[in-house]
């Protein structure tokens, strides 16, 4: 296996994860019943997408040395990927940071004040938007299946 299959392999769970992540955030603050372990789950699923970010982002990179010389791959399209994977990887430590205050915070107290689940939400749609833009912009790449050239 090389970087540019394990980079392929490891893609696939920061966009799913931040995404449930996002999902049992909104979840927990409109089901009261299920609130606190939604919200657990929340930032569990933050922290685990922030803890795995920089291996996606180092196989990423090893990848680009690899892929920029195969043919069929949009040469152009990887520059932007590579930019947009910088952001998502600040953007998900930092979500994995507060991620981790928060589950601190939520254990002591027994739950979050209803301003913190909120703070949860749009921290994990933050995490969830900035590694789903750079998906996008990865699958650019070579996926010649999702271009509108017909």
């Amino acid at each position: 296996m090389n970087f540019a299959h394990l980079h392929l392999v490891l893609t696939h769970f920061p966009p799913v994860l931040s995404l449930g992540g996002a999902i049992s955030a909104a979840a927990g603050i409109l089901l009261p019943r299920r609130r606190r372990g939604l919200i657990e789950l929340a930032l569990l699923l933050l922290i685990v997408v922030g803890a795995t970010m920089p291996l996606v982002y180092i196989a990423g990179d090893r990848a680009a040395e690899k892929i920029g010389r195969v043919e069929g791959v949009q040469q152009d399209a990887i520059a932007p990927h590579q930019r947009a994977a910088g952001i998502a990887l600040s953007v998900s430590i930092a979500a994995a940071c507060v991620a981790i205050v928060l589950l601190v915070v939520a254990r002591r107290r027994g739950s979050l004040t209803r301003a913190l689940q909120v703070l949860v939400l749009i921290v994990a749609m933050a995490s969830a938007a900035a590694i789903g833009w750079t998906a996008n912009l990865g699958g650019e790449i070579h996926h010649p299946e999702i271009h509108n050239h017909v």
